[in-house]
């Protein structure tokens, strides 16, 4: 009798699963400026800037420093997914525990490496 129970309380069982949202695709033929589209994520909505600004916590992100306190220091361009400014807030990630950057922005700072990381 306790067979048939757990196998039909085992068999009763029904599983969601949660997909993740994708990133929209980063078009390789676009060029990604640093300046138009990488720059705002940091600041749009004090996302990095509210804590990575000059005197509080390095890199300054603020929009006149970030490049210089992202390139070379953060950035891999022979091994783009190595980045730290690519790994560390990714959203998989566990390294950064405050804000974290979203699959897009994440796709979008990758494409940029993956160009160059030009300061453009």
């Amino acid at each position: 009798m306790a067979v048939i129970v757990l196998v039909l309380l085992a068999s009763a069982c029904t599983y969601d699963f949660i997909e993740l949202p994708q990133p929209d695709p980063v078009d390789p033929t676009d060029t990604i400026s640093f300046q138009s589209a990488v720059v705002p994520i940091f600041n749009e909505g004090n996302n990095c800037t509210a804590c990575h600004t000059t005197g509080a916590t390095v890199p300054d992100f603020t929009a006149a420093k970030a490049y210089s306190s992202i390139v070379p220091a953060l950035v891999n361009t022979a091994d783009p997914e190595s980045s730290s400014i690519y790994q560390y807030a990714h959203p998989s990630s566990s390294t950064h525990t405050w804000k974290k950057l979203t699959l897009g922005e994440a796709a979008l700072i990758l494409a940029w490496i993956q160009q160059g990381a030009n300061n453009n």
